[in-house]
Order: C-alpha cells, then structure tokens, then sequence
C-alpha cells in the first residue's frame, strides 16, 4: 500500500486529498483479514448476531479489484465529503457498499454523495470464500427508492435522516446483472 496526497477535481472542485494505493500484494493481506473477519463472525453467532464485513476489507478489495484508490481523508479545497474511493482515470467518486449476508440492509448518512455506487456481495451464494460479485447500481434506482411507505431515499435525506434499504431488493426487482463474478483478488 503507498499513501499520497493528490489534487484532484471532485464536483467540479480542485481538492487535495489524502489516497490509498492497493495491489495484488494488499489483496493477499485482505484475503488474510477475510479469513480472520470470518472466524470471528462465526463465532459470534454462536452467542448472538455476528458483524457485517469490516468497510476496510470490502472497500480495499474493491480497490484491488477494480484499480480505483481508497480515500483516506481531505487535506485541503471543499469542506466535508463523503465516499469511499476514487476512480482517478475518470475522476469519479465512489460509494461501496458491501454484504456477507443473504440479505442487506444498507444504510446512507444524510450527506453521502457519490458518482458511482458498486454493491459487493461477498455471500455470493452461500461460499463466503472472500470472492465476491460486483454490480453497478444506477443511481436513480437509489434515490427514488421507497424506504417505507411515503419517502424515497432521496426526500429522507433531505430531512438529514439515515435511509436504510435493502440494495439486493433493488438488484433483484431490476434484474441487474453484476459488472463481475466470483471475483478474486489475491
């Protein structure tokens, strides 16, 4: 992992921030943190409910796979953002949200704000291996979805309120296909 800070135009807006560079050799790390993240979940459900994937470990291998870079923190230019990584070939932010679980409910702080928004379903199927698909999510899917019966995800925001929705409802009901499969990054 190499971490630099880089001006880059986000929004129109020149800012410096600080990024995460990640490799092949960060995914074998990933993959180890995996196992262990894996352990630890079974576990814990032996007593109660386990934890969803640590964003570290999804968001990284996310990086790995698709060669974007993990933002680290803001040193100078707009005030506060809010996403995960960074496609720096097309200056496109990014929102990652991930699962390891059959189902999902995916949460939004009341200012997320993103380009691109990826799903990662690391359950792919039932393996739980540390491969995982991918989708690219349209984002009109997302902020017009109903997150109970008078408001979108959208509107909620609005309200500076945390919309919570299930992304693998939004993918079945519009039969997104992932962007990749059975993904491996070490």
């Amino acid at each position: 992992m190499k971490i630099e800070n880089r001006e880059v135009i986000l929004d129109k807006h020149k800012v410096e921030i600080q990024i995460a560079y990640l490799d092949k050799s960060d995914g074998k790390e990933f993959k180890r943190l995996f196992d262990l993240w894996r352990k630890l979940n079974l576990g814990l459900k032996k007593y109660g409910r386990g934890v969803n994937i640590p964003e570290v470990i999804s968001e990284g291998m996310f990086c790995v796979f698709s060669g974007s870079v993990r933002y680290v923190k803001k040193v100078k230019g707009i005030g506060k953002v809010s996403f995960d990584t960074i496609n720096t070939d097309k200056s496109r932010r990014e929102q990652i949200k991930a699962t390891s679980i059959e189902g999902d409910v995916t949460s939004f702080g009341p200012k997320s704000e993103w380009d691109d928004l990826y799903f990662v379903d690391f359950f792919n199927n039932g393996k739980l291996d540390g491969t995982f698909n991918v989708y690219l999510i349209p984002n009109d899917l997302i902020y017009s979805n109903r997150v109970n019966k008078g408001q979108t995800m959208k509107q909620q925001q609005e309200e500076k309120r945390r919309p919570r929705m299930s992304i693998k409802e939004i993918i079945k009901y519009n039969k997104i296909k992932p962007i990749a499969k059975d993904v491996k990054v070490w």
